[in-house]
């Protein structure tokens, strides 16, 4: 008898089991708390030691449901609107469990012909929907970070000579992922350019071309400029076009963090915003945000079909028998051994359709504005940094930073919603990000009314 296994008719039964509770954490959810409180005394020690011989399957399973996993954020919450978070949705998280459950290998076409096809049907659809040339090639990683890092390598490998004088320019709000890439990629910490934002909070070709001159002057090599399509503080959208502009014109790399923001292209208003994210020489977007997919998935594009591999190709005596398919996703990435995350977006997208995905994200970009309008109508409140992508920033008039700290915690604690806060011309606002589908405008209007509450 297999010692790592059950009955068949326990399996079904623990099966079944699992899955009604997980229905049923889907049905109440607007129940519980988007963040739940921190027990100060919870930690590795509150949880059972590893035993020696068999225990109940059951019991184990209810302890991680009802004592572990309900500890911390609930992202898939309607009133989570504190962080970019993933809304999931249910069907993919089958799809998760039917890919585990054949213990899917996607990093050659040999070791999984059939994840690897799906892969690249996935991340044909993904192209399309940005409107990037067919020579587009990809790869699926585990979101922004090693998104960016692997965009970084492979601009890396087709424009930079030495690591130690390469310079790439972003503004204050781009995401961290790229000064973590910069950092891990070798690169000179002080030769990433971080520049001003305007009021809008976008990055200026102006400020690229003052510090092009004066880096180029001192003998360094820029090599890249970075748009972001969606900044994580404000939703701003640097203007692309631009920036495609001024790097083609200079001979430098385009890179788009479009981790949450690029999805926004499905919809009329996003399209518009987004202009230019096609003409992008590497771009990054993350399905686990605003295409609503459980943790984890990201994507990287390219248009220089071959670039993923000469950054990426160093393979062993062992992988020689593997060799020849119609693509190994080994030689695209990082990762050797990965799984199979494509199953949840292709099968998400099957069930309901591309229709309904675009009109989820046009339901986040309403409710953004929607709390907009709320605010503006009230003369207690300032609007800081407009709806944009589903993202708005505000703050109590005449607030310190403390105050609207204290006004952000409080709302937490109280249970009902969980905005954020971040840092806006060096002063604390308020955040709320509305990409869940099943958020409300009842939903924003009780946020905004206990914030006020809480004032």
């Amino acid at each position: 008898m297999d010692p790592l296994s059950l009955p068949p008719d326990e399996l079904r039964r623990l099966g079944h089991y699992v899955w009604d509770r997980l229905v049923d954490r889907w049905e109440h959810l607007d129940e519980q708390p988007p963040i739940a409180p921190v027990d100060p005394d919870f930690g590795p020690h509150s949880l059972a030691a590893c035993p020696d011989g068999p225990t109940d399957p059951q019991a184990a399973i209810d302890e991680l449901f009802d004592e572990i996993l309900p500890r911390g954020q609930r992202a898939d919450h309607p009133r989570f609107f504190a962080r970019i978070g993933s809304p999931s949705n249910p069907i993919s998280v089958l799809a998760d469990l039917i890919g585990a459950g054949h213990n899917t290998f996607a990093g050659s076409w040999t070791g999984g012909a059939g994840a690897s096809a799906v892969e690249l049907a996935t991340l044909d659809w993904l192209r399309d929907w940005m409107g990037m040339p067919a020579s587009t090639e990809g790869v699926l990683v585990s979101g922004g970070s090693v998104g960016t890092l692997t965009a970084l390598a492979a601009a890396a490998q087709a424009r930079v000579d030495s690591r130690d004088q390469a310079t790439a320019y972003v503004q204050e709000h781009t995401h961290s992922a790229v000064a973590k890439a910069w950092r891990i990629l070798g690169f000179n910490p002080s030769n990433l350019r971080v520049l001003r934002a305007d009021p809008s909070f976008r990055l200026q070709p102006a400020a690229i071309e003052a510090a092009l001159g004066i880096d180029r002057d001192a003998g360094l090599e820029p090599f890249a400029v970075i748009g972001s399509a969606g900044t994580t503080s404000t939703g701003s959208v640097d203007p692309l076009n631009d920036l495609a502009d001024l790097a083609q014109r200079e001979g430098l790399w385009f890179h788009v963090d479009g981790a949450y923001g690029a999805p926004a292209r499905l919809t009329p208003q996003g399209a518009e915003l987004l202009a230019g994210i096609e003409r992008a020489d590497s771009l990054v977007l993350d399905p686990h945000k605003w295409l609503f997919q459980p943790y984890e998935i990201g994507a990287v594009l390219t248009p220089h079909a071959g670039l993923l591999q000469q950054a990426f190709t160093l393979d062993g005596a062992y992988l020689r028998d593997t060799r020849g398919g119609v693509v190994e996703f080994r030689e695209r990435g990082p990762q050797l051994t990965r799984g199979s995350r494509a199953l949840k977006l292709h099968l998400s997208l099957r069930t309901f359709g591309l229709d309904a995905f675009k009109a989820a994200i046009a339901h986040g970009i309403a409710l953004a504005e929607h709390a907009e309008a709320l605010l503006e109508q009230d003369p207690e409140w300032e609007v800081v940094s407009p709806a944009t992508l589903a993202v708005i920033c505000f703050r109590r008039r005449g607030h310190s930073d403390e105050q609207t700290d204290a006004m952000v915690r409080r709302t937490i604690e109280d249970g009902y919603t969980a905005p954020s806060t971040t840092l806006l011309h060096d002063r604390s606002v308020a955040r709320l990000c509305t990409i869940n589908p099943r958020s409300t405008e009842r939903d924003i209007e009780g946020t905004i009314e206990r914030m006020g509450r809480f004032s």
